[in-house]
């Protein structure tokens, strides 16, 4: 059975804000301009955006670097961001359940391996692996300019799988 997030769901402006972040961080692959953001979603004012992040990275979903004059200077969509738009969307269970399978079929997987393997992208796949690691469902070893890899997959993840299987 899928762990679901007990966060609240999110306003219409704070899901508009992330959904376009992740879009723009799934291309990107660094930390987002809030004027480059701002300028995607139109139609939303200075202050309501830069409140959506204030409250979006004070429930976790964004990280910001450093703030200059109450405003962050970059900002990009954490794990537990892309989890929750995954859970907004009704996607997170079919793709968890896809990244999971596919952790337990080789076990020693790189992060490239298994999003290959589910063909989905390396941000959504780390959110679902650091999430799995959250739980204490695997292990994962890190390392300076290696790839994340799975080390270990314990057995209420193997179980939960096989169950999946029959």
């Amino acid at each position: 059975m899928l762990r679901v997030s007990c966060l609240m769901a999110l306003n219409p402006v704070d899901r508009k804000v992330l959904n376009t972040a992740f879009g723009m961080s799934s291309a990107a692959n660094e930390p987002l301009s809030p004027d480059a953001v701002r300028s995607k979603l139109g139609g939303i004012n200075e202050e309501d955006f830069y409140v959506s992040l204030e409250i979006m990275e004070g429930d976790g979903l964004i990280e910001t670097s450093r703030k200059l004059a109450r405003r962050p200077s970059n900002f990009w969509v954490t794990s537990r961001g892309v989890v929750k738009l995954l859970d907004e969307n009704g996607q997170r269970p079919a793709i968890q359940a896809a990244v999971e399978k596919a952790i337990v079929a080789k076990p020693n997987s790189t992060l490239s391996e298994i999003a290959g393997a589910v063909a989905q992208p390396p941000l959504i796949v780390t959110a679902i692996v650091e999430t799995l690691e959250n739980w204490g469902e695997i292990d994962v070893q890190r390392g300076l300019d290696v790839e994340l890899q799975v080390s270990g997959v314990h057995a209420t993840l193997r179980r939960r799988v096989q169950e999946a299987g029959q």
